[in-house]
């Protein structure tokens, strides 16, 4: 038995949704299970996908596009001399040995190349071609949100979800596993290949499914996996299982005199009320904060108090560097940054939010939260004064032991 991850988009880092699905990949190697990540979709376009999966961790893939060629997996050795060729490039990128991975011209179009032309992204035309090294492969329209390839050998054009149907037809059996993150609306093509094949999906939601503004239909033909014991619990095991989407290799306990340097990480979107966290700082300045991630939209670095730090995406986060974690969310399902600083000896100060925030504060007393700007104002400026403040352990219930016995449960391995 195999367990196959499905995948829109080439990952560009481990934040999200790819910190599980690597995560997922080592723990099936724990257990003494084959794992594959199968990738579709054109998004996240890389200078080479191999040596980018590669260099996050990924061991096992396949992409059901760009491994149509040829030309997908061979080494990148283009160099800069085959640009004097070319006329109108925009700006280069390179693969990680120096090599000429991406062309980027003024008319908007995108070369890829490995030994030589993988494809060409043409956005003002919605078109994109696959070339093999004897020619082109297919000439795809990517107009609407589910592209169309129109193969040049036979003339048949398949979809993208078809390709990924095709391929999993031919190299997975009923008997294995198939896990997909986080999808809404399912493609009917890929929802009746597994009804047809009688292969069992798991689909893995990492929101709060019960809040309106998701708008979240469970599907009643595959088993739903949530991010949070809060829903099995409201939902019903018989509805929905758990399952933890990151998992710890050790839990470090620490204890401070006071907690001043902080630490706040992730895509700072609406959800995640970064502003919040600015403006409470600016308020405590003798207290330090770090952003790990984006800045807040429109928001720059140089509009920053003193007192806080942009860091950027950094992998892997820094948490020994820091006291405290911060987090301002108004909706956490599992809270992966959360748990990473947990396990890693971090005193963390967490909104008071509907799943995952409320529940760690309450199985661990280590953890505070609060529920305004005012209330974490006092509280930072509390953790200020000298005393004895241990480290959050909620991620003692998330540690790779346990995690991977609920994943041996939950698919029966």
């Amino acid at each position: 038995m195999r367990v196959f991850t499905i995948k829109e988009g080439v990952p560009i880092s481990i934040y999200g949704f790819e910190s599980s699905q690597l995560a997922r990949q080592n723990l099936m190697k724990s257990l003494g299970v084959e794992h594959q990540l199968v990738l579709t979709n054109l998004s996240n376009i890389v200078p080479n996908f191999v040596e980018q999966l590669e260099q996050l961790g990924f061991k096992n893939f396949y992409h059901v596009i760009f491994d149509l060629s040829d030309l997908a997996r061979v080494q990148p050795s283009v160099s800069d001399d085959f640009l004097s060729t070319l006329e109108g490039v925009k700006e280069v990128e390179y693969t990680k040995e120096g090599y000429v991975g991406l062309v980027h011209y003024e008319d908007g179009i995108i070369e890829c190349y490995t030994s030589q032309l993988l494809y060409r992204l043409d956005d003002k035309q919605n078109t994109f071609t696959l070339y093999g090294s004897k020619g082109i492969i297919f000439e795809g329209d990517i107009s609407e949100n589910y592209h169309a390839y129109r193969f040049v050998e036979t003339g048949e054009t398949y979809s993208q979800w078809q390709l990924v149907s095709y391929y999993l037809a031919e190299n997975s059996t009923p008997k294995d596993k198939f896990m997909i993150d986080m999808v809404n609306e399912y493609p009917l093509q890929l929802r009746k290949f597994f009804q047809n094949t009688k292969r069992e999906l798991f689909a893995f939601t990492h929101y709060n499914i019960l809040a309106p503004f998701m708008k979240f239909v469970l599907q009643n033909w595959c088993t739903n996996i949530v991010a949070s014991p809060v829903l099995e619990e409201c939902l019903g095991s018989d509805v929905v299982k758990f399952l933890p989407p990151v998992y710890m290799d050790e839990v470090q306990e620490e204890t401070y005199e006071t907690v001043t340097d902080w630490c706040i990480v992730g895509n700072m979107t609406v959800i995640k009320k970064c502003e919040l966290a600015i403006e409470a700082f600016k308020q405590v300045p003798d207290s330090r904060l770090t952003i790990y991630g984006t800045l807040p939209a429109g928001m720059t670095k140089e509009q920053l108090p003193e007192n806080v730090t942009y860091a950027g995406f950094v992998t892997p986060v820094p948490y020994e560097k820091y006291q405290g974690y911060l987090s301002c969310s108004y909706s956490e399902c599992f809270a992966n940054s959360a748990v990473e600083a947990s396990s890693k000896g971090l005193v963390c100060l967490l909104s008071h939010t509907d799943l995952a925030h409320a529940y760690y504060g309450k199985i661990c007393p280590n953890t505070k939260t609060f529920r305004s700007l005012s209330e974490l104002v006092e509280t930072l400026r509390a953790f200020q004064q000298k005393g004895e403040y241990s480290s959050s352990v909620f991620a003692k219930h998330y540690t790779k032991e346990v995690v991977a016995e609920m994943y041996r449960q939950v698919l029966e391995l």
